[in-house]
């Protein structure tokens, strides 16, 4: 939910900070205040279009700062973005005069389009112009999924994973036919088969040559070396010869001296350990040879190797799977008119299969969606609008989509004898303010969107259906955050947190300034609402009757909850 609003030079607005709790806030003030500027500020740090006239006057640049609780599902987006995150989200943006945007989540910089993308999942806006989430005629299967809870069906799981399977041999036909010149790829990949088996390169054999390469590139001075250790070791006066008979010496005296025992032992581990490497290095000194063909034989082999890693692959593994990978490659298309048979089969018998479960889950659609319709026309009566008449449109089509062979349409007629329209064309502000509200309601338990702004969605009533949205709306803020710009007494006394937007001058300057409102304060803007700025008596009892009236209501549920 919104816990926090920071506004800075926007329009009228100089410098705001707003904090927000849970349940129905209320925003009131006279018209021109800058009820209006507030909704566009937050419009705003959400990604939507930038004016230049939200810049205030004499600044170079205007910044809206906005604070969430982190909710359930947005914990993906920002992930898959890379923005960290712990308890709450931060949205920011800066605009500037000479066109210049600063827009950054949880101080991440961010493009624009990204801020609206996660303002959706955060806050929703119904108001004469603005509509998001519901009137998004893309994700209008999306929600009667979510309200007869498909998705958790084993017919939509079959689906799903049948859908998949469909997308991957399509896939397989599309590598199959793809190529137009599919004989100069098959004799392309029978060459670069063919030319990596000639090399016959193996896992070890590079190393080996690369070690008697070495070997014999230097084996004048590997032979000087080893013979001249031989002989240090081996000759009469060499380390073998002493150390020989030093030990002989210390067990001559061993038995006067038992101190010796730990020495000797040493010694003549020392020894043989040394005896075993005078025999390597002569087995090595005697195996040193120098010969010039082999060595240019083992640089031509090693050159060979050296080239086929420029053409295949860093590594000879490289090369090797690089080698397997043609093969078969070069096998499929080789089999190709067989093969492409028997995926073609497989996909129209997928095909079939994918309709036959979309028939099924067109009826569960045709069902879910009946059982909507009444529910959101229920709504709407209760909200003054019993000549409309909302319907979901479940339409069974040949096209297989991720999610069935359905479309599905929110459609309305708000007049008696009017044909049913889709739900985005619908004209009237105030009448779709209040579908809005009763669609809100409809999908309560699965609107995942934790906060909603209704903005002046008390146009063209009063009285009774005031009333009446009033008390809508905040039995929906018992499920969601629930803001709403209002001039009706009848709905403001719903309140939970009352803010009263003003406008004043101050050296000839226009400021908007949003105060928050205690009880009192609340009275008085309700006794405004009903009679004008010049408040009366009667017009204070009026609005006191009004809240006594309304707190009634609101105690009833409370006992619900």
């Amino acid at each position: 939910m919104l816990i926090q609003l920071n506004v800075k030079n926007f329009a009228l607005i100089d410098q705001l900070e707003l904090s927000f709790r849970n349940g129905f806030t209320i925003l009131t003030g006279e018209t021109g205040a800058g009820k209006s500027i507030l909704i566009d500020s937050i419009n705003f740090v959400l990604g939507e279009k930038f004016n230049k006239e939200f810049i205030r006057t004499g600044a170079d640049s205007t910044f809206v700062e906005a604070i969430f609780t982190l909710e359930e599902g947005t914990e993906e987006i920002l992930e898959s973005l890379g923005i960290p995150y712990e308890d709450t989200v931060i949205l920011s943006r800066e605009s500037f005069a000479n066109g210049r945007n600063s827009a950054r989540i949880n101080g991440k910089s961010v493009l624009v389009g990204v801020l609206k993308e996660i303002g959706k999942e955060l806050l929703d806006i119904h108001g004469q112009h603005n509509n998001q989430n519901l009137l998004d005629n893309t994700r209008h299967m999306d929600y009667l999924d979510s309200f007869i809870d498909l998705y958790e069906t084993e017919a939509f799981r079959t689906y799903s994973s049948e859908f998949e399977n469909l997308s991957e041999l399509k896939s397989k036909l599309q590598k199959l036919l793809g190529s137009r010149d599919r004989e100069k790829l098959i004799d392309y990949l029978k060459f670069q088969i063919e030319d990596i088996e000639k090399a016959k390169l193996t896992l070890d054999e590079e190393q080996q040559l690369t070690e008697k390469f070495s070997m014999i590139s230097h084996a004048e001075k590997i032979s000087t070396g080893l013979v001249q250790t031989h002989e240090l070791m081996g000759s009469e006066e060499g380390i073998l010869t002493n150390l020989s008979s030093s030990l002989h010496l210390l067990k001559s005296i061993e038995k006067y001296f038992e101190k010796l025992k730990g020495p000797i032992e040493n010694l003549e581990s020392a020894y043989y350990t040394l005896q075993e490497t005078f025999r390597e290095i002569t087995d090595y000194k005697d195996s040193v040879y120098y010969d010039q063909d082999e060595l240019n034989e083992i640089n031509e082999r090693l050159y060979t190797y050296s080239n086929y890693k420029k053409k295949y692959g860093e590594e000879v593994a490289d090369i090797l799977a690089y080698y397997e990978k043609i093969r078969k490659e070069y096998e499929d298309l080789v089999n190709a008119e067989e093969f492409i048979v028997k995926v073609r089969k497989e996909i129209e018998d997928s095909k079939k299969a994918l309709h036959r479960i979309g028939a099924e889950l067109h009826q569960k659609r045709l069902k879910g969606g009946r059982k909507l319709s009444d529910k959101i026309n229920t709504e709407l009566k209760f909200v003054g609008l019993e000549k409309a008449e909302f319907q979901v449109q479940v339409v069974k089509t040949e096209t297989i989509h991720g999610l069935g062979t359905d479309e599905v349409h929110f459609l309305i007629s708000t007049n008696t004898g009017e044909p049913m329209k889709p739900l985005e064309k619908i004209v009237s502000g105030g009448e779709l303010s209040r579908i809005m509200l009763s669609m809100k309601v409809a999908f309560i338990d699965k609107d995942r969107t934790p906060s909603v702004i209704f903005d002046e969605i008390d146009t063209g009533i009063s009285g009774r259906i005031a009333e009446a949205v009033g008390e809508k709306m905040y039995s929906l803020s018992h499920s969601f955050q629930v803001f709403c710009v209002t001039h009706l007494p009848q709905i403001a006394a719903f309140s939970d947190q009352h803010f009263v937007v003003s406008k004043h001058e101050d050296r000839k300057r226009t400021f908007t300034q949003v105060q928050s409102a205690d009880l009192s304060a609340k009275t008085e803007e309700l006794a405004k609402m009903i009679g004008g700025s010049a408040i009366s008596d009667p017009q204070v009892r009026s609005a006191e009757d009004i809240i006594s009236k309304t707190e009634d209501i609101k105690r009833k549920y409370a006992l619900k909850k």
